[in-house]
């Protein structure tokens, strides 16, 4: 009886290690990518010779599009649920699929119409070369990921 108590405890014990382990691997993964991101911030700004007020119009910019993204994922997601639910419940509702699809679309189109536009002006701070540096960098979408990541 006090054996079977022993393992237990001894595997509860484990499992709440276990958790604990994992929100902190969690937690420090987080912290990492905020890192990264500041990280990915500074060195494209080395890269294209920013000044103070191109960096910091970057940083905004930046921050724009990160919410612009984070509302176009929410609302993304509301869709794709409610498209499956449709699908699953009334698989001959292909009207309502339809509208839920052009739907998609028209976010998809806005959502590229925002982040184009904040690019165009990003553009439009920079100097003649650090276009050039820029487009040159985009071919590798490191600038565009490092803009629209968050």
């Amino acid at each position: 009886m006090r054996f079977n108590i022993l393992i237990v405890l001894l595997t509860l014990s484990l499992l709440l290690n276990g958790f604990f382990l994992g929100g902190y691997w969690m937690a420090r993964y987080k912290a990492r990518k905020v890192e990264d991101n500041h990280g990915r911030i500074t060195e494209i700004a080395r890269i294209l010779g920013l000044s103070q007020e191109q960096k910091s119009t970057f940083q905004l910019l930046k921050s724009r599009a990160i919410n612009i993204r984070r509302s176009y994922l929410r609302k993304m997601e509301a869709l794709r649920s409610r498209f499956w639910k449709t699908v699953v419940t009334d698989p001959k509702n292909t009207r309502e699929m339809n509208k839920i699809i052009h739907e998609m679309s028209k976010e998809r189109e806005d959502y590229q119409r925002a982040i184009s536009q904040i690019i165009a002006e990003f553009l439009g701070k920079l100097t003649k070369e650090q276009r050039r540096k820029f487009l040159d960098i985009t071919r590798g979408n490191k600038v565009l990921k490092a803009l629209v990541s968050g």
